[in-house]
């Protein structure tokens, strides 16, 4: 059996190994949102506009169908008529979903770099999880949260700033001493479960990114660069095609609308 020395030290050991992991497992995590955000912005340069106006376009078409609709029935019943099918729809169909925010603009591969590397610096200076002391803890988490968001928007401005922040601050508090080794057991075990819980967490958080039909897509389409396609070359044609046959759908039911707009007998300008 370990004395209790023997014990502590083995311990210490483990939970700086867990820390370690765990920093650099955020790091990946975050690494792996920022790629996820560059595919969305890279998907919303080129498809965004274009799936505006095709939504703007088939509006219209449905729009103008609608107001057929009802023009025929004044003629037939003498009033607005509304169809069943047509008051369902109306009740019940929901309004689109608010399209999701443009992620933030991709950076140069040089400052990507430097992003990166400044972010697992300030990592390990400022993780939540490599301190016990409530009021050191509360003063990491507010500092990570700035760097995780200066992270998220690529701007390597607002990392140095926290950078230069920490360097003209006191060092952060060092981990609290137990009063007895036991004390110091009990504490190091706790942290070290509470590492292995959060990095738990992480690997399920990785897992269900997974699951994101962006992430899948992004897939595809890295697949596809591979065997010398352009997927979303292809969708974007694809997406101009439907909008030029939706704008001529949309014409021709227009021409329709007006034809019963106009009196009996009169002919076209």
């Amino acid at each position: 059996m370990e004395s209790k020395a023997t014990t502590i030290a083995r311990l210490r050991a483990e939970v700086e190994a867990a820390r370690t992991d765990l920093i650099e497992a955020e790091a990946e995590l975050a690494d792996y949102r920022a790629d996820i955000e560059a595919f969305e912005f890279a998907y919303a340069a080129r498809m965004g506009d274009r799936l505006v106006v095709l939504a703007a376009v088939e509006a219209e078409v449905a729009d103008l169908l609608d107001r057929i609709q009802r023009r025929r029935n004044e003629k037939t019943f003498g009033t607005d008529h509304r169809s069943v099918e047509e008051q369902y729809r109306r009740t019940w169909q929901q309004p689109p979903k608010t399209p999701p925010k443009r992620p933030s603009e991709p950076v140069s591969q040089t400052t990507e770099a430097q992003i990166k590397k400044l972010y697992r610096q300030l990592a390990r200076r400022l993780h939540p999880d490599l301190t016990t002391d409530a009021e050191d803890r509360a003063y990491r988490t507010e500092m990570m949260t700035a760097v995780n968001d200066a992270y998220a928007a690529r701007s390597l401005a607002e990392l140095l700033a926290v950078a230069r922040q920490l360097d003209g601050d006191q060092p952060i508090a060092p981990v609290s001493a137990a009063h007895t080794e036991g004390d110091m057991m009990q504490a190091l075990a706790e942290e070290l479960n509470r590492c292995r819980r959060r990095l738990a967490r992480i690997h399920l958080e990785r897992q269900t990114l997974h699951t994101d039909p962006m992430v899948a897509f992004s897939l595809e389409v890295t697949l596809a660069e591979r065997q010398g396609r352009d997927l979303l070359g292809e969708m974007v044609a694809e997406v101009d095609r439907k909008i030029a046959r939706k704008q001529v759908e949309r014409d021709m039911i227009k021409a329709q609308f007006e034809s019963l707009n106009r009196p009996s007998g009169s002919e076209p300008d």
